[in-house]
Parts: structure tokens; C-alpha cells; sequence
């Protein structure tokens, strides 16, 4: 199994490469039959090319990422790292996340879990709503994203 230097480097290593926005270079930290959900309770990528097409949009709404100090676990398998992750297109959208990354034997990732919600999401700049409009504002802002990646996929 890698150590914990090895687990806790391949997380940092995957926010590295995509604010590099090489698609191909995050792609060879993952198993071909990696799963990948985000945000846990959607519903999971299954697979390098299901991954590809959502890195890609990823980078395409111009993403950013800025990793915490990760930590690992006794069992030589998982990483955890607390993240910001920034969008920029179609508007700002920062959201906070626990990464959750199980590791193989092979040194790749094959799972991975990125947990936040609503209220871990940041719409624009300057003070934000609270409550329900809070909601609203996420909502839009997410469905407006939702629309970019439709628009992406469907063929010209």
C-alpha cells in the first residue's frame, strides 16, 4: 500500500494538475474504473471517460482549487483533504468540500467522494443571503452550470 506521504501527495497532486488544466495528466492519477462522486449523493462518475467529460467542464468553467492540509487513515487506503474549490463561468461559485479518496495498491485513486451542500457554496462576492434565498441563489447558479454541461455534451 503507498504511505502516507505518498496518499496525502496524490491529493494535493490532483488540485495541482487542475489549475494546470491538463486534462490527460489529472487522468493518469485515477484507475480506469475509478468512481467518482461529486457531491456524494448525486449520482457517481463511473470510469475514466465519464471522468474525462467532467474534468474537461470543469476547466472549461475555468475551475480552481485550493487544497487544506491533508490527512490519511491507519489502513493505508484513504486520503481526506479539505478544499476551495472555485468556478468562475458561468458566474463565481466557491464551494467548500471534504475530499474523501481511496487509494489502490497501484498508487491511483479509485474512489472518490467530495462532500458539500448548499450552505458550503458561495455565489459571487460580498455578503451573502442566508435561508432561502441563500438556496435560491445556489440553485440558479448550479442549474445555470447544469446548462453549460448540457450544452457542452449535446453534438453541433
Amino acid at each position: 500500500m503507498p504511505d502516507e506521504a505518498t496518499r496525502k501527495n496524490l491529493a494535493l497532486e490532483y488540485a495541482r494538475r487542475m489549475n494546470d488544466r491538463d486534462v490527460d495528466k489529472v487522468l493518469e492519477l485515477f484507475s480506469d474504473d475509478v468512481r467518482f462522486e461529486d457531491p456524494v449523493g448525486t449520482p457517481a462518475l463511473e470510469g475514466k471517460e465519464d471522468l474525462r467529460r467532467r474534468i474537461a467542464w470543469s476547466m472549461k468553467c475555468d475551475v480552481h482549487e485550493e487544497p487544506g492540509r491533508p490527512v490519511t487513515s491507519m489502513d493505508g487506503r484513504w486520503v481526506v483533504v479539505p478544499t476551495t474549490v472555485t468556478v468562475y463561468i458561468p458566474t463565481k461559485l466557491s464551494f467548500r468540500i471534504i475530499g474523501v479518496m481511496e487509494v489502490g495498491e497501484d498508487g491511483l485513486s479509485h474512489h472518490v467522494q467530495a462532500f458539500w451542500g448548499v450552505t458550503d457554496t458561495q455565489v459571487g462576492e460580498g455578503p451573502q443571503p442566508t435561508g432561502v434565498a441563500q438556496f435560491m441563489a445556489v440553485t440558479e447558479a448550479l442549474t445555470r452550470m447544469g446548462d453549460l454541461a448540457r450544452e457542452e455534451a449535446e453534438p453541433v
